[in-house]
């Protein structure tokens, strides 16, 4: 049978043993509640992307919308000056076409540095 002396090391040993797992475990809690911290700023940065992501597909529809609708209307305005025969109401024609190309590529311009902008931040 054990004596006195050698149950109180053992029971010392035991409790240093204890004080270290109590610490160990506290320090993997606290690694734990950092994890799941991370996770949930993760699960939101991922779901703010997904929506961010959404409105520049949104804008990118719009500006494919409106560029098709550019070409139909040039195209229109290209064939009319095919048929038109005054050399005046052609070049007429022509500055119309340059200022609506102009204007056009102005609006594009700013469609896709609003989307871009709008879109990243």
């Amino acid at each position: 049978m054990p004596d006195q002396d050698e149950v109180n090391a053992q029971l010392q040993t035991l409790a240093a043993e204890f004080t270290r797992l109590s610490a160990a475990a506290i320090a993997d809690e606290t690694r734990m509640k950092l994890l799941e911290e991370t996770q949930k700023r993760h699960d939101d940065d991922i779901r703010e992307l997904k929506v961010t992501t959404g409105a520049i597909k949104e804008h990118y529809t719009q500006i494919i919308l409106r560029f098709d609708s550019l070409e139909t209307k040039l195209f229109s305005l290209v064939q009319q000056s095919h048929t038109d025969s005054t050399k005046e109401r052609s070049a007429n024609q022509r500055a119309w076409i340059s200022l609506i190309k102009f204007v056009l590529t102005g609006t594009i311009f700013a469609l896709v540095t609003y989307a871009v902008t709008k879109g990243g931040g």
